[in-house]
């Protein structure tokens, strides 16, 4: 298989996930919001306008996006959003831990820990949430690459 080939395929992956867990982690957060509504209280320097913006739209947003991106609709604009989205999920989980919070990040609504996707996304705010989301930010990352400037590098 050649470099671009591998490339899309990778690329198509990286999509339906990223873009799956965007829609799961909104619809989840549609049905119960409570755990955002908790997580975003902690943040003293938003104002109340935006922790209210983010609470109620977040979630909408997230369903969107995330469809649109698995979809590949409106790729340049969608693109630049869910890496927008995804990488201030990364600032928010190290900001987080710098500050020591010890809560649920609210990230998939109340998910429980104890089954396995809640373990293996996990919401507890720690090293383990900022490994996830610095794989996510290269996640979106390696979307912006375009395939076809790897063909002259074939050996």
């Amino acid at each position: 298989m050649k470099k671009e080939h591998l490339i899309i395929v990778i690329q198509y992956l990286f999509r339906f996930i990223l873009g799956g867990l965007l829609v799961f982690a909104g619809i989840l957060k549609i049905q119960d919001n409570t755990s955002l509504f908790e997580s975003i209280a902690y943040i003293p320097w938003l104002s109340i306008g935006i922790k209210s913006l983010i609470i109620d739209f977040l979630p909408y947003v997230e369903v969107a996006a995330g469809s649109l991106l698995i979809f590949k609709i409106f790729d340049k604009v969608i693109l630049p959003l869910t890496g927008l989205i995804y990488l201030s999920f990364l600032i928010f989980a190290i900001w987080g831990l710098n500050t020591g919070m010890e809560i649920d990040c609210g990230c998939f609504g109340n998910l429980d820990n104890t089954s396995f996707i809640g373990s293996l996304l996990g919401g507890e705010m720690g090293w383990r949430m900022v490994i996830r989301n610095s794989i996510f930010v290269l996640m979106i990352g390696f979307l912006f690459l375009n395939p076809f400037t790897f063909t002259n590098f074939d050996t």
